[in-house]
């Protein structure tokens, strides 16, 4: 499940890029002028930092040379699925707060489990959008890279052991 959500969120984080996001996440201190639904905690910057170190989130997408009609249509895709749940994201946001600061209240943790399903089924089904774009071709392409990737993961970081 863990893989299919990080793939997912490769997928639809394939043409989206956000503007300033790469230096929010560098930022070492904390800016004062920013709105606050924009910092992020330590963690999250920390993740955001990785990723993009790793090639950020259009990684996979680069080797399967889409054309820019096909980056278009993934673009949109992403656009649209972001703007569809940002109420979602953004309520799901507010309840994080709550647990951290000690007063989610047990219907709040119901409340963000439902969210945290219905945000995981609008990414499958972005991801099943953004998979019609690919020709067979690009398709097959991708599903050997996820296999190697998957049957590498192990061998690049050994002393890291996922659980089951």
């Amino acid at each position: 499940m863990f893989i299919r959500i990080k793939f997912a969120f490769v997928i639809l984080g394939a043409a989206l890029t956000i503007p300033g996001g790469t230096a929010l996440a560098q930022q070492t201190q904390p800016n004062n002028n920013a709105a606050p639904s924009r910092q992020r905690d330590p963690q999250m910057r920390r993740m955001m930092r990785r990723r993009n170190m790793r090639g950020g989130r259009a990684r996979g997408f680069r080797e399967l040379n889409l054309t820019d009609q096909q980056r278009q249509q993934m673009r949109s895709i992403a656009q649209t699925q972001l703007q569809s749940t940002q109420a979602q994201r953004q309520e799901l946001r507010q309840l994080m707060q709550k647990r951290r600061a000690g007063t989610l209240a047990p219907q709040d943790e119901t409340r963000a489990r439902e969210l945290r399903q219905q945000l995981m089924q609008s990414r499958q089904g972005g991801r099943t959008q953004m998979l019609t774009v690919l020709t067979p071709e690009q398709k097959t392409q991708l599903e050997q890279t996820i296999k190697t990737r998957r049957e590498n993961r192990g061998k690049l970081r050994p002393g890291k052991q996922r659980v089951i």
